[in-house]
């Protein structure tokens, strides 16, 4: 069968070599749009490895004191002081799983800190995102430590410790970092490991985090007099969680007017995600390339659809000869389309080598997911189907048709 298929091919190889040609082309750039969707959407769907279902971020307001302007009677209380005041009713509330406090520390609120830390005077580990927090904090947005570790948040960060986060510990390790020796953020300032999370993603469009955590006392609250740099978030119980905003302003907008403190809005952190999202232009970005490759998928789709249809067409003296001479209606379709389907085999092979040469270049999204034999056989199979399935389409209808036709009618074709 196969090679009577072949012999047809050969047979027809000046109309079928423009077609190869489309095929090649279209196979490739095919596989290019479907590694990129591919290493795309599984960053966008993997776990996060921290929650944000359920959190909320107290936004707070502080009036403004002009201090040039105070008598010698005027007793100036920071904002710091009233906010460990508002953190402990808070926590009263009912419906408050925890609460998480955070200095230039919140995730999607536009505030990031970062800082050198490394296994010796002389050996950088990462550029890192530095988190000053309260134990509360991990709790709030599920982090999770990593399997092995058995001391509570309040331990991990206890007296000078940090937390570092998977990702980050891993590159601490393969620098040669020793976890009883600590870590170091400059001259002689060596801080202990206290902890390692599980590995957890940045935020929707990163694989990793390279995060490192420290602890946020209340004296170093207490001492923030900036206004807006402490940050407070809470994980409310699911139960609970119907008109939260509403219900805690109703409850708690005026136990929280402390000194210049005041309740300014309750925010749910799915908004502050969008609203992040949408400022940084990431988000927008990938849904521009998801919409050029789809409108390439479905010109592709048609394309393919098109061609063939059009070459099944044209055959319609064969086919009517074929019938003539005894090839069931069933057949003749089973022809039309193997024959189809053996064209892309051969020209998948030659396409092979050209997708195996641009992942091997890098010229994919190796930011999004690694370059690996797998990924390359994944993309490369679906591409292949998707292909199979398209010149099935293309053939299969006016193959029906013409398998339908009398083998008279069918003759004059010929």
């Amino acid at each position: 069968m196969i090679k009577h298929l072949l012999k047809i091919i050969w047979n027809q190889r000046g109309r079928n070599g423009w077609i190869a040609a489309e095929i090649l082309l279209v196979f490739v750039v095919l596989w290019y749009i479907i590694d990129s969707l591919m290493a795309v959407g599984k960053v966008f769907f993997s776990p996060m490895g921290w929650d944000i279902d359920h959190v909320y971020w107290i936004s707070m307001g502080v009036e403004e004191v002009d201090r040039n302007e105070m008598d010698s009677t005027y007793q100036y209380v920071t904002s710091g002081r009233s906010m460990l005041t508002a953190i402990d009713r808070i926590k009263t509330c009912p419906g408050v799983e925890a609460v998480g406090v955070g200095l230039m520390s919140m995730p999607y609120v536009g505030e990031n800190s970062y800082l050198h830390v490394g296994v010796s005077d002389s050996v950088n580990v990462e550029y890192v995102k530095f988190e000053r927090v309260t134990p509360g904090f991990m709790e709030v947005f599920g982090f999770r430590p990593m399997e092995g570790e058995r001391k509570s948040w309040e331990e991990m960060l206890s007296g000078d410790q940090v937390i570092l986060s998977g990702h980050l510990f891993e590159k601490f390790k393969e620098k040669g970092g020793k976890r009883e020796r600590g870590i170091s953020f400059g001259d002689d300032d060596w801080h202990g490991i206290g902890g390692v999370t599980a590995p957890f993603r940045a935020d929707r469009f990163q694989r990793k985090a390279n995060w490192l955590f420290r602890s946020l006392t209340d004296e170093k609250i207490a001492e923030d007099d900036s206004d807006f740099r402490v940050k407070i978030a809470v994980r409310v119980d699911p139960s609970a969680d119907h008109d939260f905003p509403e219900f805690f302003v109703k409850q708690m907008e005026k136990q929280l007017s402390i000194d210049r403190l005041y309740l300014l809005d309750v925010i749910p952190y799915s908004d502050l995600r969008y609203g992040i999202e949408l400022r940084n232009g990431v988000k927008s970005e990938l849904q521009n390339e998801i919409a050029v490759m789809g409108f390439l998928l479905f010109n592709i789709f048609l394309g393919i659809i098109g061609t063939f249809w059009f070459r099944t067409e044209q055959r319609k003296g064969e086919m009517g000869l074929r019938v003539a001479l005894g090839s069931t209606r069933f057949s003749l379709k089973g022809i039309m389309i193997a024959e189809g389907v053996l064209l892309l085999t051969l020209i998948a092979i030659p396409a092979l080598l050209i997708c195996f040469n641009l992942q091997v270049s890098e010229l994919t999204k190796g930011a999004y997911m690694d370059y690996t034999i797998a990924r390359f056989a994944a993309g490369f199979l679906i591409t292949y189907l998707v292909m199979a399935v398209m010149i099935i389409l293309g053939i299969g209808y006016p193959a029906h048709q013409m398998a339908r036709l009398e083998p008279a009618d069918a003759l004059r074709y010929e």
